[in-house]
């Protein structure tokens, strides 16, 4: 069985609020780039204009190992956007201002190919793999691997927004 491990549960989950002018075209552009660039594949799942909302639910996927996956999801939530002109190194330039909220939360996935579903051996044999041999592993090891990159993430999304605390700990 596909076995998903959401890390927010331990509290592994980022949150981004923002209030001002902003490029949200060019903020969805560059999300999209940096996922793409590090070899995530980028899903949209959900986008939905009702005003005075704006919501936007996306998904990242990496292949770690034949076994193990990590998947981001990101969610957007843009509160009474009213469309501005700024004018802009000379030139006129569609923004937003809005407020803004950014969700970022991370999962592992085991057995994302569904190799273990095809008898009930193979299932048992799974849950002994994520519940001993692998469970250190799994928890340790790709937790970090994906904090690192939704800290990037996130400290990358602040700095395109012009937040002060775009700063990186790492």
């Amino acid at each position: 069985m596909t076995h998903i491990t959401d890390f927010s549960a331990y509290g592994f989950n980022r949150i981004i609020k923002y209030k001002g002018v902003f490029d949200f075209d060019g903020l969805y552009k560059f999300v999209r780039k940096w996922l793409t660039d590090r070899d995530w594949d980028f899903f949209e799942i959900e986008a939905k204009e009702k005003p005075p909302w704006i919501i936007y639910k996306w998904m990242a996927f990496k292949k770690i190992t034949f076994y193990a996956a990590l998947q981001i999801k990101i969610n957007f939530r843009v509160w009474e956007p009213k469309e501005v002109i700024i004018l802009k190194d000379g030139q006129k330039k569609k923004m937003m201002d809005a407020r803004l909220k950014i969700d970022l939360s991370g999962a592992q996935i085991t057995d994302y190919d569904g190799d273990f579903e095809k008898s009930a051996f193979l299932k048992k044999v799974e849950t002994f793999l994520n519940a001993y041999v692998l469970y250190h592993e799994n928890l340790l090891k790709y937790f970090d691997y994906l904090d690192y990159y939704m800290h990037g993430l996130m400290t990358e999304i602040k700095d395109y927004l012009g937040m002060e605390t775009a700063s990186n700990a790492y």
